[in-house]
């Protein structure tokens, strides 16, 4: 019998999870069931809309999702340390700084700002937000410009909400 020492416990019970999440998955044979290679190349950003579908109502595929994403990560913001008193409150990790702008014009949307300080690396494509929810929601991102990634999001859309939720955790890819 294998013995984990009990400094190593915690993520031992994390990554066993994580591997019963991928066999799971891919063994489910039930309708709407997707193979981890349409994930992964979801994940590498490939549109698919049944994996869209199945991310939207199947738990155990958005942890394996999650987890996919977190190897291929180009930048991972955990959840913020502290809450802020701001209603969207700006985010830094690793030479990346996200922050959401009231828009002067359409008072219904905001800009969504993603600075990446070193112009020398990949510049991200996608936008991958984790609720404490466990809610997921993927925002395609525009060509970066000088290392700044500008676009639109909707005041009332999932993605506002869980970027002014200190407990949401970013991924950009």
């Amino acid at each position: 019998m294998t013995r984990i020492h009990p400094d190593f416990l915690e993520d031992a019970q994390q990554r066993f999870g994580e591997l019963h999440n991928v066999r799971e998955v891919m063994t489910k044979r039930e309708s709407g069931a997707i193979s981890l290679g349409r994930l992964y190349a979801y994940v590498q950003g490939a549109q698919d809309d049944a994996v869209q579908d199945i991310l939207g109502r199947d738990l155990k595929v958005r942890r394996v999702y999650r987890s996919l994403l977190q190897k291929s990560a180009l930048v991972h913001m955990p959840q913020a340390l502290a809450a802020s008193t701001q209603d969207y409150p700006e985010r830094h990790a690793d030479g990346c700084h996200i922050r959401l702008q009231a828009s002067r014009a359409q008072s219904d949307q905001l800009y969504l700002i993603v600075e990446m300080s070193d112009q020398r690396r990949d510049m991200p494509q996608s936008l991958h937000l984790f609720g404490p929810d466990e809610t997921m929601v993927r925002v395609a991102l525009p060509a970066a410009r000088n290392g700044v990634i500008q676009t639109i999001i909707e005041k009332n859309s999932d993605a506002a909400r869980l970027l002014g939720e200190p407990k949401t955790e970013i991924f950009l890819r």
